[in-house]
């Protein structure tokens, strides 16, 4: 096998285990070790969904390799939920010294009858109206199980043995607040009612054992694109739902009836994921746990006001005529962007407003500015990616209502995606342009690191009206002649090559050639030849890589993970220093499907105060020795050594640069909390 961190998605598991270590992590408080328990519930699901169900398929394929990752994998899996476990029970434990307690079915029973006739009142009224249990007959087939959906296989115990499949319906809040202050699944609100449910029969006893299955969630789009795109989503959708099973994770005291019920209906092999785990599934609610304690969270952190665009209250685009702007969020607001597409959408003298939308928010304010601006007579152009997994549906409801405003939506270059993220406006013929690391949503611009230049550079918004000809002229299924770029690094046509010319250039220089990454993957396997080959000609190197990284150890590599309360999702490209220095901000991981299977769009930036800037935030990340993770062989995610240094903490450290960006606004731009950068 080849070495374990040149294994995709071996290296997704090792991105998992750090986001269990934060729930891990008693630095942390309470609520959020509790929602990063969510989170690393809700990373597993997917990675089972996609990633598990991707290896199936090469294993049926014949690739049998495969089948010593998959045996890996599911080792590291099993791993993982035994100490998903530990943490949880010890949050719980430790929540129910700060006076919440989580009570079980069995604990109502030693609770004062007032509490269990709320109980009953409270299943008859709001939840068994949503229920529709499913008696299993042999004469009847299995019903259709739902990928992600959580279940109960029923037992009843009696002269006539019956099994029952019981649906826990996702829009019942999953969480219960009793009377008492404390609080209660709604699974176990249902188990402790089950008599309320199945009185018609009789029974000696009755037990609910909760399980839940994962499905392939691979669409089968063909290269067919004359059937109407968005009718085949929506079928490809539908037959998503019977996927073929990937994992079956139940209750460890699921009865042997029930469990082999279960794998034979489903047809499950012993090449497929069964866990047995603990009495709750679906633990991605924790997410919405409730919280009434501020002290158990983390400080609040409001956004930054920015130094140029919050300090007069002067139409964006005047100000962004003037002069190039960044605008890094959470630290600075998203609402900025949603001002300005406002302003654009009620200004007379704007024409036009173009954007890409890969993933946005439910409801989101970006489309509503976008339908406003409709409305009010502007040319809207969206370019909507309906491939986006998990938000296809979502983005095909707001195609139609984009559509119904009156807007022109086109669906990019199928089968590629258009995962980058751009944003044009047109005001008197003159163009302005957003382009950004990361999605147009306000909901994910509150949790994730991402930045946004704005510019009316003709060198760039020139390009950028070229990117959105291309993709309207292949929403037309017309001949298209691939455009050339000068300044933008657009995928599939010139981002690979313009990399390689940049990391060549560094190689040349030998020890005085440097390069900086940072991305969300890093797995090209032509690109970490390629950088192996700089690092061996003396090119030193600082990779900062979030989730999944490819390239063996080097002495002249340092490679770190930083995981910490916001998501780290901006792209930077760093090659070369001081005057010689290039900077690239990017929608695009270094990975060959963005490379060159997607639209992405890779940006320059010119302006020497923003680059600063840019330098400034990646001097914080490598600064960083609180949350950040070497990046080794063996996966081990151990922390950065401190060595008697001091701390620094690059979210909190970034914070403060831009607070003092704006409060303290001298003319002098603010000290990074380090210097980290290592000179050559």
């Amino acid at each position: 096998m080849r070495s374990l961190n040149q294994i995709r998605e071996v290296s997704a598991l090792s991105f998992n285990e750090r986001v269990l270590q934060e729930a891990e992590d008693d630095r942390n408080p309470l609520m959020e070790r509790l929602k990063f328990l969510g989170i690393f519930s809700s990373n597993m699901d997917e990675f089972f969904k996609v990633r598990v169900a991707g290896l199936h398929r090469r294993i049926e394929l014949g690739k049998g390799d495969m089948q010593e990752v998959l045996e890996v994998i599911t080792q590291q899996a099993r791993e993982l939920d035994e100490r998903f476990r530990v943490a949880y029970a010890n949050i719980t434990s430790a929540l129910a010294e700060e006076g919440t307690m989580i009570l079980t079915e069995a604990d109502i029973d030693a609770q004062n009858d007032d509490l269990s006739e709320w109980l009953h009142d409270y299943f008859r009224l709001s939840v068994l109206p949503s229920l529709v249990p499913i008696i299993l007959r042999r004469e009847l087939p299995f019903p259709q199980l739902t990928d992600g959906a959580l279940y109960f296989g029923v037992k009843i115990w009696g002269a006539v043995p019956r099994y029952a499949i019981l649906e826990i319906p996702s829009e019942l809040p999953r969480f219960v607040e009793l009377p008492n202050g404390h609080i209660m699944y709604i699974d176990d609100v249902i188990r402790y009612s089950l008599n309320d449910l199945f009185y018609i029969f009789d029974y000696d006893r009755i037990e609910a054992f909760e399980f839940k299955i994962s499905r392939d969630a691979e669409l089968d789009m063909d290269n067919d694109f004359s059937e109407n795109y968005v009718r085949m989503m929506e079928r490809e959708l539908q037959q998503r739902k019977g996927g073929r099973p990937t994992r079956l994770v139940y209750d460890e005291t699921m009865t042997p009836g029930v469990l082999q019920l279960l794998r034979e209906e489903l047809e499950l092999t012993e090449d497929d994921m069964l866990i047995a785990g603990g009495r709750y599934h679906n633990m991605k609610d924790l997410m919405r746990f409730p919280n009434h304690r501020p002290d158990l969270s983390f400080d609040p952190m409001p956004p930054a006001r920015h130094p140029v665009l919050e300090r007069e209250r002067t139409p964006m685009i005047e100000t962004i005529a003037d002069r190039d702007l960044l605008v890094t969020y959470p630290y600075q607001s998203f609402g900025l962007l949603i001002r300005l597409l406002r302003e654009a959408a009620v200004d007379p003298d704007v024409e036009e407003i173009k954007m890409t939308v890969y993933r946005a928010a439910d409801p989101s304010q970006v489309v509503n500015a976008l339908v406003n601006a409709a409305r009010n007579g502007k040319r809207i152009t969206v370019s909507i990616e309906l491939q986006a997994r998990f938000d296809e549906q979502n983005n095909i409801e707001i195609a139609e209502k984009l559509s119904e405003a009156g807007a022109n939506v086109i669906f990019g270059v199928p089968p590629m995606k258009v995962h980058s993220k751009l944003l044009l406006i047109r005001k008197g013929g003159i163009d302005y342009a957003g382009l950004s690391t990361g999605n147009f949503n306000e909901v994910t611009g509150r949790l994730y690191v991402d930045s946004t230049l704005l510019t009316a550079d003709p060198r760039l918004t020139g390009e950028v009206a070229k990117v959105f000809d291309f993709l309207e002229r292949a929403s037309r299924m017309r001949m298209l002649t691939p455009p050339r770029f000068k300044h933008l690094l657009v995928s599939p046509m010139n981002t690979r090559k313009v990399i390689l010319k940049h990391l060549a250039r560094e190689q040349a220089k030998g020890a005085d050639g440097y390069v900086l990454l940072k991305v969300n993957h890093l797995t090209d396997t032509k690109l970490r030849r390629r950088l192996r080959q700089a690092a061996d000609a003396g090119v030193h190197m600082d990779l900062i890589v979030r989730t999944t990284y490819a390239l063996r150890p080097h002495v002249n590599i340092r490679a770190t993970s930083i995981l910490d309360r916001f998501l780290e999702h901006q792209r930077v490209y760093v090659f070369g220093k001081g005057d010689d220095r290039r900077i690239f901000l990017s929608s695009a991981d270094l990975m060959e499907r963005n490379l060159d299977w997607r639209i992405e769009v890779a940006f320059p930036i010119y302006d020497e105060y923003l680059q600063q800037e840019v330098v400034d935030m990646m001097e914080m990340q490598l600064a960083d020795n609180y949350k950040a993770r070497v990046l080794d062989q063996g996966q081990s995610n151990r922390y950065v050594d401190v060595n008697g240094e001091d701390r620094h903490r690059t979210q909190y450290d970034t914070y403060r640069y831009f607070y003092e960006l704006y409060e303290h606004n001298t003319g002098k731009r603010p000290q990074p909390a380090a210097s980290a950068v290592r000179e050559t």
